[in-house]
């Protein structure tokens, strides 16, 4: 059975510290299948030597910088950040396209449980995980083994797992839960926005929804959540929003 290719993009702004779980839990993934493009929405390229220092095999890891200041992208009306992920796609060899946020981190197992399922489902052009939640501020992503799984409903309203059915996950799940065949993307012409700061995966998802219908549940858990007060979401809805998640 072919092992599918997998194009794992992080979207990363101004966290050096936090990241290192999504590039430890990279580390650790069973599947060899992958290249990794390291987007980098900081404004500046000082984490390119920590990034191509880290350990991987440079042959599978892109870094690229978006070198616009915050005040730029306010002239700008938004990050560019949607552009160079269509680049990144555009370039890629892979089947699959997966966003990986850089307070979130990903099992050992999930490549592994896309492969099958994609391999599975040739008609699937898109799925949504399950995902555990951490708080990247006070422990490692693997704490999130060790209880139950729990989303702190004072941060946000919302169970990202609630749902196991075929959906259209417009503000349902969250854009770590979802992953996308590059040719669905391609074919039908379906691209993320820019200039735009947040909700890129809401806009995503709704055009794919609106050119394939809904999203099917893998029936697993896929990524660790960083679930805490930092995240985009809560810094969105107290008026504190950054530039990508």
């Amino acid at each position: 059975m072919k092992n599918l290719k997998f194009e794992l993009i992080i979207a990363y702004y101004k966290r050096p510290l936090i990241v290192r779980n999504v590039l430890e839990s990279i580390k650790g993934i069973q599947y060899d299948n992958w290249h990794l493009t390291f987007i980098d929405d900081s404004g500046d390229d000082e984490f390119k030597d920590t990034f191509l220092n880290y350990g991987f095999d440079n042959n599978k890891i892109t870094y690229v910088p978006i070198l616009m200041s915050d005040n730029d992208k306010i002239k700008n009306g938004g990050s560019m950040f949607g552009k160079y992920v269509n680049d990144a796609i555009i370039k890629s060899d892979c089947d699959i396209v997966m966003l990986i946020c850089d307070d979130d981190a990903v099992l050992p197992d999930y490549l592994d449980i896309l492969n099958r399922f994609y391999l599975n489902n040739p008609d699937e052009k898109w799925a949504y995980c399950h995902v555990k939640p951490y708080n990247p501020n006070v422990e490692n992503y693997v704490a999130a083994e060790a209880r139950n799984i729990v989303f702190d409903k004072s941060l946000c309203d919302i169970d990202l797992n609630q749902y196991t059915t075929p959906i259209n996950p417009f503000a349902k799940v969250d854009s770590s839960q979802v992953t996308f065949r590059k040719d669905a993307m391609v074919n039908g012409n379906v691209w993320y926005n820019y200039p735009q700061t947040n909700c890129l995966d809401a806009d995503i998802f709704q055009k794919m929804y609106n050119r394939y219908g809904e999203c099917k549940f893998i029936g697993g858990y896929g990524q660790y959540k960083g679930w805490f007060e930092d995240q985009l979401g809560v810094r969105l809805r107290s008026g504190k929003g950054d530039y990508i998640d």
